[in-house]
């Protein structure tokens, strides 16, 4: 019995003395595969000198940790403008061999980024190209700065060939670019009086974002041109319907469609739709020449003036003196009223003080700029007039 006992100890002994050493060698091998000489970012920052980053190159062997490291830290340098270390890094880290394949990969985006920042734009088409055989997020991210890069160097064409070719992802972001593509070329070949193209270029627009309000303002012109004025309407409308801020670009021809249609009522009932929906001021203001148009003089300055009582503006105001001068109208004394709470209500919502070295506008004066931080640079602000204007 006491043999057993004895020989129960002895094997609990072993058993701690076995884990004991085995825990102080699983330590050991820790320190020594994941040794300490991988600084911060913030750390690296700071020493303003390549002496830590390229003590981190020199080393043999990376793990995660180490590359996801280096890409922070590349990053880093990028977004403070240091593009060429940036560079330096992922170039030496791209040449390294025993890398994984996705990790390779990421470092072939984060040099392409870093040439497109560069500005060495054949190098950075290249590597985005390339990384459109990829997957996942990495093409996500190379197609959005590939179509970016066209952008800048106006080579839509190569947007709506890469679009063809399926090499682009489905996306919704993605999509409203491409479209807008088209209709840069659309608008190239209504300029040149190739119409049966500039249509080919619209649907093409609309097959890729049917939400494209471009495509239906640039198919108007191309019927208003025409003289098509109902089917310029449709394709103004349909445009404002589909982006209210489309307002913007098809208010003249919009109006001047109607006129031509002699349908005043029609247009007087889109113009005040599409005024409640985008406050565009020249909307209103083409209302209230409806109105006056229809109704006279008076009660398009009754109906201006409560709206400019609600939504205050100085072209709205501008507007209201013209009208009052073409027709030659006296406001009464509760119009005077609603006019001078409008005029109050402009000069509250003014800026008093501007900053002459960034341009930071407040209503309240002070010392030191809250923008760029700079001191005694604020100044009373004041309009700066048209003088080509003023000469005429």
């Amino acid at each position: 019995m006491m043999d057993s006992a004895l020989v129960y100890v002895l094997l609990l002994a072993g058993i701690g003395i076995g884990w004991s050493l085995g825990y102080r060698f699983a330590r050991q091998v820790r320190k020594e595969a994941a040794p300490d000489w991988i600084p911060s970012v913030e750390y690296l920052l700071a020493e303003a000198n390549d002496a830590s980053l390229e003590r981190l190159l020199s080393v043999q062997q990376l793990d995660d940790d180490s590359i996801d490291l280096f890409l922070k830290l590349g990053r880093t340098l990028r977004e403070k403008g240091e593009v060429e270390r940036s560079i330096h890094l992922h170039q030496s880290l791209f040449a390294r061999t025993g890398l994984s394949r996705q990790m390779q990969i990421q470092l072939e985006l984060e040099l392409a980024v870093d040439y497109y920042f560069a500005g060495l734009l054949d190098r950075a088409e290249r590597l985005f190209l390339e990384l459109l055989g990829t997957k996942g997020r990495v093409l996500e991210v190379a197609a959005a700065y590939l179509i970016e890069l066209y952008e800048e160097e106006g080579e839509w064409g190569k947007v709506l060939d890469l679009h063809k070719q399926k090499r682009l992802p489905s996306l919704q972001h993605l999509n409203k670019r491409i479209a807008h593509a088209a209709c840069e070329l659309a608008e190239r070949c209504m300029k040149r009086g190739d119409f049966l193209e500039t249509q080919q270029h619209i649907r093409q627009a609309l097959r890729t974002d049917s939400q494209c309000a471009r495509a239906y303002v640039i198919q108007g012109n191309l019927a208003y041109d025409q003289a098509e004025y109902h089917e310029a309407v449709r394709c103004y409308l349909k445009a404002v319907d589909t982006d209210p801020q489309a307002a913007v670009n098809v208010l003249t021809n919009m109006v001047s469609s109607f006129t031509q249609l002699g349908d005043a009522k029609g247009l007087s009932t889109h113009l005040e739709k599409h005024w409640k929906v985008s406050h565009f001021v020249p909307a209103l203001t083409a209302r209230t020449e409806c109105e006056a148009a229809i109704d006279g003089g008076e009660k398009a300055a009754d109906y201006l003036l409560s709206e400019l009582k609600v939504s205050p503006s100085n072209q709205g105001f501008f507007a209201l003196v013209e009208l009052v001068v073409r027709h030659r109208l006296q406001l009464d004394k509760s119009q005077l009223l609603t006019l001078y709470g409008i005029l109050s209500q402009i000069v509250d919502s003014e800026p008093k003080f501007i900053c002459k070295s960034c341009g930071f506008k407040a209503k309240e004066y002070h010392w030191r700029c809250p923008s760029c931080k700079d001191w005694s640079v604020v100044v009373p602000y004041a309009p700066q007039l048209n003088k080509t204007k003023l000469d005429l």
